[in-house]
């Protein structure tokens, strides 16, 4: 099953808590259970757990890259072991007068924790399996302009990726990753073909975007007209989508309609991030693409909460600054590279 954004922020912010949590009182019996509870609660949790217990005992197997600009802020502890196990219950202990010091220590040393994790799991990706299979990928913040064989027009947009198969008898493109928008030169003889995921689109000469993520495609179109396959659409037959259409398209699910103006169409291509009721989880993970670091959600209670508003791309950190202070959040700079999201509150 696909998971979206949100919920992947959610967990992960919470097996980080659990991290620290833990680390602190292993032994207590109480608090085992209730990490025990969560954990069986979704595989997504046991997961995020996985990854971020894999991330604790590796951190002390390699050397530290920008220690210099952390460590100082962080107090010291040792790494690079097994994550301890739980001790067998004994004695409640009296841990009242080490409460706010503890929690000082906690916050401290999640964000050093939650940096960390995300860094070596980012490292662990199978990224360059993309790069093998792609003809053409985007990195951070680059959005890059093609001009196919056919006179067709693509624009990538940042952490994209697309396999293209254009010559005298074929057009198509694969998105494997991330957004495109297309300008079409008609061709009766050929129509052009993308395929994203779940979703087939059906063009002969035509202006629209895809976005693939891991939860749907999203087409949407700024001129002409387009043909829409996938999800449910061997029940229902294909959509046929007109400027200021939009289709959503799940694995499983009927074809989801909505619309906007053609103007708005692809947004991201003029520096900007339309938002429209959208988890702030979801938008972290766009401005993710246009930032040349790492940003971390360390609680999912800021990733659940509704965006609304037209963001700028161009500068992700003072925008992030900006949704975070406006919901209840702060954003914590440990290094140039490393933002880390708090939620107010326990």
């Amino acid at each position: 099953m696909a998971v979206s954004p949100t919920d992947l922020d959610r967990a992960e912010g919470e097996a980080t808590d659990w991290l620290m949590r833990l680390s602190e009182g292993g032994g207590d019996a109480e608090l085992r259970a209730a990490f025990e509870a969560w954990r069986a609660a979704s595989p997504l949790n046991a997961q995020s757990w996985d990854r971020a217990r894999l991330a604790y005992e590796l951190i002390g197997r390699h050397a530290p890259r920008h220690a210099e600009h952390w460590q100082p802020r962080t107090p010291q502890r040792s790494a690079g072991r097994p994550f301890p196990a739980a001790a067998a219950p004994g004695p409640s202990r009296a841990r009242a007068p080490a409460a706010r010091a503890a929690r000082r220590w906690r916050i401290a040393a999640g964000l050093a924790a939650a940096a960390w994790m995300a860094l070596i799991v980012t490292a662990l990706l199978p990224g360059w399996l993309l790069r093998l299979e792609a003809d053409v990928v985007t990195e951070t913040a680059e959005v890059r302009s093609l001009v196919l064989a056919d006179g067709s027009r693509v624009q990538l947009g940042p952490e994209s990726a697309v396999e293209l198969s254009v010559g005298p008898e074929t057009r198509e493109v694969r998105l494997l990753k991330g957004e495109a928008f297309f300008e079409v030169v008609p061709d009766r003889s050929r129509p052009f073909r993308v395929e994203a995921g779940d979703a087939s689109i059906t063009v002969l000469g035509t202006a629209f975007e895809v976005r693939l993520d891991d939860a749907e495609t999203l087409v949407a179109v700024q001129e002409g007209r387009v043909r829409v396959e996938g999800g449910r659409a061997l029940q229902s037959g294909p959509a046929f989508l007109e400027a200021g259409a939009i289709a959503r398209i799940r694995p499983g699910y009927p074809i989801e309609h909505g619309a906007m103006k053609p103007d708005d169409v692809a947004p991201w291509r003029r520096g900007e991030l339309v938002a429209m009721d959208r988890p702030a989880g979801e938008i972290v993970a766009e401005l993710r693409r246009y930032h040349a670091g790492l940003i971390v959600v360390q609680s999912g209670a800021f990733a659940s909460r509704r965006v609304s508003g037209i963001y700028d791309l161009k500068d992700p950190a003072s925008t992030l600054r900006g949704v975070a202070a406006s919901h209840g959040a702060s954003v914590h700079q440990l290094s140039p590279w490393l933002l880390v999201v708090v939620s107010a509150g326990p």
